[in-house]
């Protein structure tokens, strides 16, 4: 597994011209206690990363309701649960269940943790979303299982690019700007690799995130475009 970021300053936040504040989403896909249940493993309940970076945009109920159908495995609930903040001390990258997501190319659980409240998981959890995506290629399945992965891609783009509109694009301060950015990029290189676009460069060692709001807002035209094919 590639190496974590760690977080260490408090920064003062600049948002983008359109990012809002995440909201929760109304579903009806799955039953309130089991979103109530995603929204406390996946949220910091201590609060002692809240002002860190912005507010984490919540899973879709399409995402959701893919999830709920996810943790009727024993086993894939045991390595969600594992995202919970009460074991942040034991285990507080859950490496073993990235090793679980990566073995297993989890997309449920990727998801998750692209949406999980700390940003080294966010960022683990979208490498592992795209890895899955390339190995799409050696994917032999059915027509019904094909229209499974479809949705999934779409429910990810949706997701990511709900993100990138509730997110700022950058934040101040030192490291936690600099983990901010990679985390930003990694949304944006997870959209192009999902739709087949290219809008982010990938110059090599490049890290901080330079991307003017106007070239911003036509890539998500572009990547909204994609989902109405």
């Amino acid at each position: 597994m590639k190496a974590m970021w760690s977080t260490l300053l408090l920064p003062i936040l600049f948002a983008c011209a359109n990012a809002e504040a995440p909201q929760e989403e109304l579903c009806d896909q799955v039953p309130e206690t089991f979103a109530a249940y995603v929204a406390r493993t996946l949220t910091d309940s201590t609060g002692m990363f809240k002002d860190f970076y912005p507010p984490v945009t919540p899973l879709s109920c399409e995402l959701l309701g893919m999830l709920q159908e996810e943790l009727k495995n024993d086993s894939v609930r045991y390595h969600f649960e594992r995202f919970a903040r009460r074991y942040w001390s034991e285990d507080p990258h859950a490496m073993g269940t990235h090793v679980y997501i990566k073995r297993h190319l989890n997309f449920p659980l990727a998801m998750a943790a692209a949406a999980h409240w700390y940003a080294d998981t966010r960022i683990e959890g979208l490498r592992e979303l795209q890895e899955y995506r390339r190995l799409r290629p050696l994917v032999c399945t059915t027509k019904v299982g094909s229209a499974k992965l479809d949705q999934q891609d779409r429910a990810a783009v949706h997701y990511l690019i709900r993100a990138l509109e509730t997110t700022p694009l950058g934040i101040n301060g030192s490291e936690n700007s600099t983990i901010h950015d990679i985390y930003m990029r990694e949304v944006m290189a997870t959209l192009d690799l999902f739709t087949g676009q290219k809008h982010l460069s990938t110059a090599d060692g490049q890290v901080y995130l330079v991307m003017p709001e106007r070239e911003l807002q036509q890539a998500i035209a572009e990547w909204r475009t994609w989902l109405k094919k």
